[in-house]
């Protein structure tokens, strides 16, 4: 009896770890470990090395006009400096820069822009915008050091008589707050004109801009895409309260429009075109919803209209937060690829070709 009561007992013990040990799980992991169903899965074609100590926060594609050479660039907010990879096989080939307040030095770098053969990398902490020629990586110039307070995201172009137009998202603060009162968000974005001549940069506060009442405040911002051809600028709205991509026109004025609230889940954050030409073509929106799906979403909406088109889920590139979007051919990626930053610590690339079979798209 004494044996049959200690194996009783025996019994009891394990079942009581075993229901402790699932209420542990049950509390540690996340309820759905497994990328939602909702949308298409659509494997990943390259990983680079992860780190999540390099804290990745935005990619840039760059390719020489021969097509010979094709790199990925990355800032790191870690390491105050570029990541640049190989684009045909996401080999890292070398870091450019550091920590510092000089030329072809970095503090916390995070939006990334290419255009032809600069580079231009928005820097929160430098409060600056640092021009460098591709591909020797050799500085140019500053812009916005003096108008800058807190930028985080950049987008530009080059108009007909040469030169840039620049538009930069500008987080400022106060030391004791994040949410500002809205009358004082006047100035959320702000738009540059510059030129470089004789390897030198001219610029100029062209105007700053942001509603202050009324659906069209941007209370924090980050990533902005600017579309000329259809006098748009989305800028993504990262309060926690709003989850969506505010539509303004390229003079400053909230248009009404915004894209993804109905979708995007968590936190918007990558935005940019894949340009068909004649005016065709499709916004890629981030859905940085990591902690809900243990994935994110991308959402695709039409150019022409800004009709929503479709979502997808990549099946490991996760969390991610600054994309970019190409139309060129390189290496095995006839129409162009994804870019997309992997939970922080590299970047992913996926075939434009499998996102618009899967999603069955095309350009007209």
């Amino acid at each position: 009896m004494k044996k049959f009561f200690q194996l009783f007992m025996l019994a009891i013990t394990l079942v009581l770890v075993s229901c402790s040990t699932k209420e542990k799980e049950t509390a540690d992991t996340p309820p759905n470990s497994e990328p939602s169903d909702t949308y298409p899965r659509i494997e990943y074609d390259l990983l680079s090395h992860w780190d999540d100590e390099d804290n990745i926060d935005s990619p840039a594609f760059w390719q020489s006009a021969d097509e010979k050479e094709a790199i990925v660039m990355a800032t790191s907010k870690e390491r105050h400096n570029i990541f640049v990879y190989d684009a045909n096989n996401l080999k890292l080939i070398k870091q450019v820069g550091k920590q510092g307040k000089g030329e072809v030095e970095f503090d916390r770098p995070n939006g990334i822009w290419v255009d032809k053969d600069y580079l231009f990398v928005c820097e929160r902490d430098n409060h600056r915008i640092q021009v460098l020629k591709l591909p020797e990586f050799s500085f140019v110039g500053f812009v916005g050091e003096s108008e800058l307070k807190k930028p985080y995201g950049l987008s530009l172009h080059q108009t007909k008589d040469g030169n840039y137009q620049l538009f930069v998202t500008d987080q400022y603060e106060s030391e004791t707050e994040v949410y500002l009162p809205a009358s004082s968000l006047n100035e959320r974005v702000k738009e540059f004109s510059f030129n470089i001549k004789d390897g030198k940069i001219n610029y100029n506060l062209v105007k700053s801009f942001g509603e202050t009442t009324g659906k069209g405040v941007l209370w924090i911002v980050e990533s902005i895409l600017a579309d000329t051809l259809y006098n748009r600028l989305l800028i993504a709205e990262e309060d926690k309260n709003q989850n969506l991509v505010k539509v303004y026109d390229m003079n400053g004025k909230y248009t009404g429009v915004d894209l993804g609230d109905d979708l995007i889940e968590y936190q918007a954050e990558g935005i940019m075109m894949y340009d068909c030409g004649n005016g065709e073509g499709f916004y890629f929106l981030t859905d940085q919803d990591y902690h809900a799906l243990n994935n994110n979403t991308f959402h695709i909406y039409n150019r022409k209209d800004m009709k929503y088109i479709g979502s997808f889920i990549s099946d490991k590139i996760h969390n991610t937060d600054g994309i970019w979007i190409t139309n060129q051919k390189f290496g095995k990626f006839t129409n162009g690829a994804l870019f997309a930053v992997n939970n922080d610590g590299g970047v992913g690339i996926i075939d434009i070709n499998k996102i618009f079979t899967k999603l069955k798209i095309k350009c007209n």
